[in-house]
């Protein structure tokens, strides 16, 4: 008798929806200055390791909005939503903080603590 193991992980493979997630209205507040300047700071955004992109950098601003959106077509519920902020420098970006969440159905607005100083806000929906 063949062995239905093969069978099985097929189904669960193929059993697993993949779904839409959008990340937009990424907004810091109170990022800190470094030595040169206010803060020049960018977000990168990434879903399960996978880069989804970065923001623009918005120069010389302690509160920058950005009015990008980020989407991912291959979310599973679950998956590590991960956002690092950046101040952009001539020699090497510091990095000002990272917000991460374990994402699940629906939409969400959240708000993290930076470990530099300031926090950042963001919007995703899993679809």
């Amino acid at each position: 008798m063949a062995s239905s193991l093969p069978l099985v992980l097929l189904l669960c493979i193929l059993g697993t929806a993949f779904s839409d997630l959008r990340v937009s209205n990424l907004r810091a507040a109170g990022l800190r200055p470094d030595q040169n300047s206010n803060a020049d700071g960018f977000v990168k955004v990434f879903c399960a390791s996978t880069s989804m992109g970065q923001t623009t950098v918005y120069h010389d601003h302690p509160n920058p909005s950005w009015t990008s959106t980020f989407t991912y077509r291959r979310a599973l519920q679950g998956d590590v939503l991960k956002l690092e902020v950046f101040d952009k420098d001539v020699a090497f970006d510091d990095r000002l903080g990272t917000c991460t969440v374990r994402i699940k159905k629906g939409s969400f607005s959240h708000r993290c603590s930076l470990t530099k100083g300031g926090t950042l806000s963001y919007t995703y929906s899993l679809n």
